[in-house]
């Protein structure tokens, strides 16, 4: 019986070069989590700092918007849904989102000019790339 192993399972990460080009001339990677939902927070925080560590020139900002926004504001620290001060200058909050609930951002915490979805919409005509956490 044979154990070869296939050629992905052998591919150290030096060898994905030519499924990833990057151009010398490229601009940096701008990312735009979409966090809705307080699972989705979570996952933006973590996606955040992976992308901070990995790629620490791609410009990443947390859109946090719907049932996301009461859970940021409540949340304790060290539950998955709080963000510490390093995170919460990349996070943007819905203001609809806000005066729905009847709350204020605190002081430190970004509030967008327009509407969350508005402003992914805009953030993508700008080139930003959308991923849904």
């Amino acid at each position: 019986m044979s154990t070869s192993r296939s050629p992905a399972a052998s591919t150290s990460s030096s060898d994905w070069s030519d499924l990833f080009p990057v151009r010398p001339d490229a601009p940096p990677l701008r990312i735009v989590l979409h966090a809705p939902t307080p699972g989705a927070l979570a996952r933006a925080r973590s996606n955040l700092a992976n992308l901070r560590q990995d790629r620490p020139g791609a410009e990443v900002r947390i859109v946090i918007n719907g049932p996301a926004v009461e859970a940021l504001l409540d949340a304790a620290p060290g539950t998955p849904q709080h963000l510490d001060a390093k995170a919460l200058a990349h996070a943007l909050v819905c203001p609809n989102t806000l005066k729905k609930l009847g709350r204020e951002a605190p002081a430190g915490m970004r509030v967008l000019p327009q509407g969350g979805i508005e402003s992914l919409a805009l953030l993508q005509q700008s080139a930003w790339c959308y991923v849904r956490c």
